[in-house]
């Protein structure tokens, strides 16, 4: 009675309990979401520690999906508190990685390293033991990276328009090399030959490591390649490099003209590099790799070791990156439709 009477009596004293008790009760609810996220964040975890969990690379050591995939293997094994081993398993652009994926049982401790050759082996129907879409979960989303064209420094071309004017009078002898067929390399140099209205020959080769020795050997004229296995390369003058084939310049080349800009107008072509595992495995497992993944692309020597190869982080949800893969399918079904390439 003797409080109610003064809360009755001294309105400041009624609003300032109130205000308190407001208080105390937004410090409860805030602790206890702080609690369940935490709490969350730990059973996600849970599910993957001590286990050893497969990172399968369909190319080469030593390439861009190489050093990605170990980039990023190197830090969500910690916030996993789990094993993360890396296995490049090459051939076939790789396809061959991704139907041992796709066989693989569908409970997380196996991962595929995808990137646009995917959506476009799925956009040109090419008959693979696997559909990407119906066998694959994605996951999660790690960088993207727009490519160069670089030529050998035999080719007697400056820039762009050069290059167009020589293949032009000499039709069908030029050649490009690709990572292989349907890879965002390949598809660089398709588009560049439809939207130039020139005819160089593809060479397709197991991976860009050897597509680069043969190209600073002379064997062949030029390639597009990711900027991060091309970028040392350049750096050490060993490669010309024309244009990159993103939308805008990149800090890592700023002397380096966009191909839109330096004679095709309108030409953009971007990789990325992503997380898939097998469809069927439990969304808990799916959601904590994806939360190790952007907690990774957060720390600022990863972005550092990115930037310096002129790619970016690119966090995200798995439905994110789920429509990405489709609006990829889409946009190369018809670039693959208009330009009449086939690949089986």
């Amino acid at each position: 009675m003797f409080l109610m009477r003064g809360f009755a009596t001294k309105g400041y004293a009624t609003k300032l309990s109130l205000a308190t008790s407001l208080l105390l009760l937004g410090l409860c609810a805030n602790s206890f979401t702080a609690s369940a996220q935490t709490a969350k964040g730990s059973d996600a975890t849970s599910i993957l520690s001590g286990k050893t969990i497969r990172l399968l690379i369909g190319f080469p050591a030593g390439g861009t999906s190489d050093s990605i995939g170990r980039s990023i293997a190197e830090k969500i094994g910690p916030i996993l508190q789990a094993n993360v081993i890396v296995e490049n398993k090459p051939g076939a652009n790789g396809n061959i990685a991704a139907a041992e994926v796709a066989r693989s049982t569908p409970d997380g401790l196996t991962l595929y390293l995808g990137s646009l050759n995917n959506p476009v082996n799925q956009a040109a129907e090419r008959k693979l033991p696997f559909d990407f879409v119906r066998d694959f979960a994605p996951v999660a989303l790690v960088t993207h990276a727009p490519n160069v064209l670089i030529v050998t420094k035999k080719l007697p071309v400056q820039n762009v328009q050069e290059l167009i004017a020589l293949a032009k009078k000499e039709p069908g002898k030029l050649s490009f090399a690709s990572a292989g067929a349907g890879s965002s390399l390949h598809m660089a140099g398709e588009l560049f030959n439809y939207m130039a209205q020139v005819n160089m020959v593809h060479v397709p080769y197991k991976g860009s490591t050897p597509a680069m020795a043969d190209l600073m050997g002379g064997h062949i004229e030029m390639m597009f390649d990711n900027l991060p296995t091309a970028m040392a390369q350049i750096k050490a003058n060993n490669v010309r490099a024309l244009g990159v084939t993103g939308p805008v310049r990149i800090a890592a080349l700023p002397e380096v003209p966009t191909i839109a800009e330096a004679g095709i107008p309108g030409f953009s072509v971007t990789s990325y590099f992503a997380l898939f595992t097998p469809t069927g495995t439990p969304a808990p497992v799916i959601q904590a790799i994806n939360a190790a993944t952007n907690q990774a692309l957060a720390m600022p020597d990863l972005q550092e070791k990115f930037a310096q190869q002129g790619a970016s982080p690119a966090p995200g949800t798995p439905e994110d990156l789920g429509n990405l893969t489709t609006s990829e399918i889409k946009k190369w079904a018809v670039v693959l439709k208009a330009a009449n390439i086939k690949f089986d």
